[in-house]
């Protein structure tokens, strides 16, 4: 790992101490009061822990805001704000408290989604420069100590989102990041053209105590011209106004401008001045008990006397130094890992049972959505077949009325036609040519009408035309079917079932004679033999079954009426 490298993660750790690094004990036992409070309300008690370095407790009300994001509709924006900014701050808790750069990674791209889909542009500005951190450590840490060109565009994204969402405290801090990140970059002319737009940009008058950045951000460009001196005169310009302006973060940020200057002064080969600074960091680790800090710093000493003094002693000298802070950093690490997983397993078990809740609470819903959707469709089944069934009814009643009609019609045509034939006073006349004249033939028409009219045979199963001939007293049975041909364009069989058909009618409307006669039985009373034929042209000719037609022949309730 370079020494510049290291710098930059001793900038990173420091801010771990500005933030407070140690998490006070657990807060589980409000975990009931918290997670029944209003969205806002949690996020404000989690903020104001997270300002007082209480992180357990902002770990617990964080979390519980978070987790509500699986019961969130998508379309609730204000709730999902502050779920975003619960995301946002667990990212930073897990990257700085717990090192669990995994939970934290997951948490800010979470909270970056929440922002892009709901156009909350200082959410989104916020996640990009905390990944950006993220990242930073990664490249350090676990890859091979040069940042990544996937983490100089985080940096990017991070200054562009800030200044499109107008946000002067996240333009400052990306900014600064990206002062600090010049010299080492492979992308020096993207990030130094964000900075010559941050230099364009004018802070409200509530920042003016951080004027300091813009000296900050214009070294970076005198060090990327060439000039040194003007830009070790801007860092010493931007500490002294940190000193003078920003008492509460001053040594946090003079470590930040301290590390840039160090650099500067390798470069200008003015290693006195550089080992001073680094010497200082020793001192401030001591006096703060901070062992990275010491740790760093040693590490950078020794690598100056291997490599730059020659002096193989004094560098291995500070080496062991390094080695011992190192063991001292990990003994304590260890010791608070153990007090952190008992806690972070209580954590783990909140956010298990939460999500599993949640789980249920989803299949309730969409199981009740579904019985509820399920019992629309029925519903509407239900009332389109009742609908379908009162229209079938209407039209059932209407094809009864029109039989009724047709029947009384044809009642009255048989009246006057038995009166017409009671008129009549001739002899029946024997038809022997099968040539008959118009006369012949309406004689013979009024004859076959009369006894369709008023026989019964017709309704014997057995009634044929050959009988029909003889009751009409025509000598074939020729005459007799032609007649029918003629006149009515239908065979005797057909002209016989309508006739039957007729009765059945008639019947089937006489419930005082007939009312205890089963249709069939009414059927056979007709001669027909078939009771499936019986229904067939009883359809044909009334347009309804013989059931219905019984169901229509009946008295309507005053529900039916009314329908």
């Amino acid at each position: 790992m370079s020494r510049q490298l290291r710098h930059i993660v001793v900038w990173l750790l420091l801010v771990v101490v500005w933030l407070g690094a140690a998490a006070n004990g657990t807060q589980l036992k409000n975990y009931d009061i918290w997670k029944d409070l209003p969205s806002k309300q949690l996020r404000d008690i989690g903020r104001r822990y997270f300002d007082n370095n209480n992180i357990d407790s902002a770990l617990v009300c964080y979390t519980i805001l978070a987790n509500r994001y699986y019961a969130t509709p998508k379309s609730d924006k204000e709730e999902l704000k502050w779920i975003g900014s619960a995301m946002n701050q667990l990212g930073i808790i897990y990257t700085y408290f717990f090192v669990d750069y995994e939970k934290a990674n997951r948490y800010l791209l979470q909270a970056k989604k929440i922002a892009e889909q709901n156009g909350n542009k200082r959410l989104r500005a916020a996640a990009y420069i905390n990944l950006r951190n993220i990242r930073i450590v990664d490249d350090t840490f676990l890859g091979d100590g040069i940042i990544s060109d996937s983490t100089i565009n985080l940096h990017h994204y991070a200054f562009e989102a800030s200044l499109e969402a107008n946000n002067p405290e996240s333009v400052l801090i990306s900014a600064a990041g990206l002062a600090h990140m010049t010299a080492s970059s492979t992308k020096r002319k993207v990030m130094l053209d964000d900075i010559k737009q941050f230099l364009n940009y004018k802070l409200p008058d509530s920042l003016k105590n951080h004027v300091w950045v813009y000296d900050y951000c214009k070294a970076a460009v005198e060090m990327s011209n060439g000039n040194c001196d003007a830009a070790l005169a801007l860092y010493d310009k931007a500490l002294a106004y940190v000193f003078h302006k920003d008492k509460r973060n001053q040594e946090i940020l003079k470590i930040g401008i301290l590390n840039d200057k160090c650099r500067l002064l390798l470069d200008m080969h003015r290693y006195s001045e550089m080992l001073a600074i680094l010497k200082d960091f020793v001192q401030q680790g001591e006096a703060t008990g901070d062992h990275q800090l010491q740790y760093l710093a040693y590490q950078a000493i020794g690598e100056y006397y291997h490599d730059i003094a020659k002096d193989s002693i004094t560098g291995d000298r500070y080496e062991l130094l390094a080695l011992r802070e190192k063991d001292v950093m990990l003994s304590k690490n260890k010791l608070l890992d153990a007090e952190k997983a008992e806690f972070l397993f209580q954590i783990d078990e909140i956010n298990a049972e939460v999500q599993e809740l949640t789980a249920r609470q989803r299949l309730t819903r969409t199981i009740a959505w579904t019985v509820a959707a399920f019992t629309l469709i029925v519903l509407v089944l239900l009332y389109l077949l009742w609908w379908r069934y009162r229209q079938v009814q209407e039209n059932h009643r209407q094809l009864y009325e029109n039989n009724r009609a047709l029947l009384a019609v044809d009642d009255e045509r048989r009246r006057l036609l038995l009166e017409y034939v009671a008129k009549l006073d001739v002899e029946p006349v024997k038809y022997q040519s099968h040539q008959m004249d118009e006369g012949d033939q309406s004689d013979l028409l009024h004859r076959i009408l009369y006894v369709m009219e008023t026989s019964d045979e017709i309704y014997d199963n057995d009634f044929s035309l050959e009988r029909l001939a003889e009751l009409v007293e025509a000598r074939s049975s020729k005459y007799v079917s032609q007649v029918l041909n003629e006149h009515y364009h239908q065979s005797f069989t057909s002209v016989v079932n309508d006739y039957r058909i007729r009765e059945a009618c008639r019947r089937i409307n006489d419930p005082e004679h007939y009312g205890l006669l089963t249709v069939q039985a009414i059927a056979e009373s007709l001669g027909f033999k078939s009771y499936p034929n019986f229904v067939t042209n009883f359809k044909k000719f009334t347009g309804l079954t013989p059931s219905a037609y019984r169901k229509q022949s009946k008295p309507q309730s005053p529900a039916d009426s009314a329908d």
